[in-house]
């Protein structure tokens, strides 16, 4: 596996372990609900965004990294969807709560960096295992 192609792993592990645990963290009450989150969203509380949280963007990513691991078919695609998926979250993120954090900025590059990163089509060296 290439450098950019362990870069890129870490990126989408990163992006979906964390997203996994932060929407655990938000269905659970790990981090502390604050009305203002929900407030003028469709919301009633953090438990349904932790549960998008987890399993869309934390799942697309961390699904996305096992593909590229094991070099399936179509794990290209996955990975652009998974950067695509974590980059609009968080522009729905602060354009629904309203409000802004600097870990936002971190996840809006590396959902930006996962696509960017991601070779248009598998190489040579990407196609061998």
């Amino acid at each position: 596996m290439s450098r950019k192609s362990k870069v890129l792993l870490g990126l989408l592990l990163f992006n979906g372990l964390s997203a996994t645990a932060g929407g655990l963290a938000l269905m659970t009450d790990w981090i502390p609900e604050q009305a203002s989150w929900v407030r003028d969203t469709d919301f009633p509380s953090n438990y349904f965004p932790g549960v998008i949280l987890m399993a869309v963007v934390g799942g697309s990513s961390l699904i996305a990294a096992a593909a590229l691991a094991k070099r399936s078919h179509g794990w290209q695609l996955a990975s652009i969807v998974a950067g695509t998926i974590m980059a609009f979250w968080i522009v729905g993120e602060v354009a629904s709560i309203r409000g802004f954090h600097f870990l936002q900025v971190i996840y809006l590059v590396t959902g930006a960096l996962v696509v960017a990163w991601t070779p248009a089509r598998q190489t040579e060296e990407a196609g061998s295992t």
